[in-house]
């Protein structure tokens, strides 16, 4: 589920986020929200590389996150792990 626009943006920047939107960059956060981004990324996310970014998906995930609003988190999940067991050319690794 993703979020619309306004209400991601409006969401970032309470969390002093210095960027634009839809490339949210982890560097670009304030010290606390970085370490919050870094661990959504290492624990929750699908990423194979680029640990610094978020997706439109992911974004709209670590907002619901961060303020309480309504998400389906364990679909966003089980929909990650589909994702990698479909690419056969990727080692597969499960949540």
């Amino acid at each position: 589920m993703l979020y619309d626009q306004a209400r991601v943006q409006a969401a970032l920047r309470r969390m002093c986020y210095e960027g634009g939107y839809p490339t949210i960059l982890k560097k670009l956060f304030s010290p606390y929200w970085r370490l919050s981004a870094h661990f959504f990324l290492q624990c929750i996310a699908e990423n194979k590389g680029r640990w610094d970014q978020l997706n439109k998906t992911q974004t709209s995930t670590i907002m619901a996150l961060v303020n309480e609003w309504d998400y389906n988190f364990s679909a966003f999940i089980f929909d990650n792990m589909k994702k990698m067991l479909d690419d056969p050319k990727k080692k597969i690794f499960m949540l």
